[in-house]
């Protein structure tokens, strides 16, 4: 019975959590996806997939990135977190880049908005004003909790060395409890009593330990093996066991095979993220506890999707699918305002929705109005509180 009371008593204690007013997941901030994916929750594993260049790695790093760091920003009686983000495709400093980006247009509530090329002065000097805005105070706090709860790893890409490094932060945050089982020599039958792991307890029952991997097509093979292997290795094996063992929550991001995009699949009107499109390796779907996919009607040229007229919103909407979900939910989809310069996206009202829609198509024009947004940004400093205001 041991096992029993052990369960029994987390479910005590997540109810309690409840009543006095904490959480066990971290909103998305999406109210209608929310009714069936609720949020982060600890002891998931997550799948986010798309085609090449939709947004996928976008759409993760704003739900499993930014909304948990700024959650516990906010709320540090309710949740502490922690993030190995491991960029195979991207360098730090580029991440870095992405994450001022999206930080000067969430602060400012939309007022600023820099995308990573403006950002880098790749054609124009930045305005002095955004390195003024980006070294105040009130920016380097966020700047500070970021680093302290983020690490960006872009060196390490085997399977077992991204296992080892969340192996080892477990180890060092926690205590693992072992029993004794009996176990019999294959050779000499003789039964043994060995000492094997049994459950783990977190020094810290409430940091989210998220493991975000970008993306698992760039994992570098184990010696000997292919991409193949090296994927499922890493998500049947290592993965699992992070999640299962410490509770962790692996967010890996796979890719669509290009084959999904092919044009049989276009007449056949079969465009979307699906299980069967997982690249290199389709077995990891059996791994997850959710799959999501991302979508852009836009891409293929389609006019209307769910109802929503593309024409308007172009390349600035994407759908988010619950593909698959162990508890249910799957086929739910949820419209997404997208703004990939800032890595910001917000959930749309439902298309009959007149009044509302209305406010969506303003903040797509403002998002679209090049302009307007220079001149947000080159206002001077004594200026700001009158534009705010």
């Amino acid at each position: 019975m041991e096992l029993f009371k052990r369960v029994y008593q987390n479910l005590q204690e997540r109810r309690d959590k409840i009543l006095n007013g904490g959480i066990n997941c971290v909103p998305f901030g999406l109210p209608r996806f929310e009714e069936e994916l609720p949020g982060i929750e600890q002891g998931k594993m997550i799948c986010v997939t798309a085609n090449a260049k939709v947004g996928k790695t976008q759409v993760a790093d704003y739900l499993y990135l930014f909304k948990p760091v700024f959650y516990a920003m906010q709320h540090p009686d309710k949740m502490r977190v922690k993030v190995f983000y491991f960029s195979l495709e991207m360098s730090k400093e580029e991440k870095y880049r992405q994450l001022m980006c999206h930080l000067l247009y969430y602060i400012s509530k939309g007022k600023i908005r820099i995308d990573p090329k403006t950002l880098s002065s790749t054609a124009n000097a930045l305005p002095e004003e955004v390195l003024e805005i980006l070294s105040s105070e009130e920016y380097q706090q966020y700047f500070k909790f970021f680093e302290e709860h983020v690490e960006y790893i872009d060196s390490v890409k085997n399977p077992f060395g991204l296992y080892k490094l969340c192996r080892e932060y477990a180890k060092a945050h926690g205590t693992q409890h072992t029993k004794f089982i009996d176990i019999e020599d294959n050779k000499t039958h003789e039964i043994k009593s060995t000492e094997v792991d049994d459950y783990y307890i977190a020094d810290d029952p409430d940091e989210y330990v998220i493991i975000l991997v970008d993306h698992l097509a760039l994992l570098s093979p184990e010696k000997g093996g292919d991409i193949r292997e090296a994927i499922i290795k890493f998500t049947s094996d290592y993965a699992i066991s992070l999640r299962n063992k410490y509770h962790y929550i692996p967010v890996l991001i796979q890719q669509q095979a290009a084959a999904q995009e092919s044009n049989d699949n276009l007449k056949l009107n079969k465009l979307k993220p699906t299980l069967d499109g997982l690249g290199e390796a389709k077995i990891t779907q059996r791994d997850f506890n959710v799959i999501l996919g991302l979508f852009s009607p836009f891409r293929h040229g389609l006019r209307e999707y769910e109802g929503y007229d593309i024409t308007k919103f172009k390349d600035n909407i994407r759908f988010l699918e619950i593909i698959a979900s162990r508890e249910g939910g799957g086929g739910t989809v949820c419209p997404l305002f997208f703004d990939g310069g800032v890595n910001f996206f917000r959930e749309l009202p439902l298309p009959q929705d007149k009044q509302n829609m209305e406010i969506a198509y303003r903040m797509l024009e403002r998002s679209q109005d090049k302009g307007r947004l220079f001149f947000i940004y080159g206002i001077k400093a004594k200026l700001k509180h009158l534009f705010n205001k």
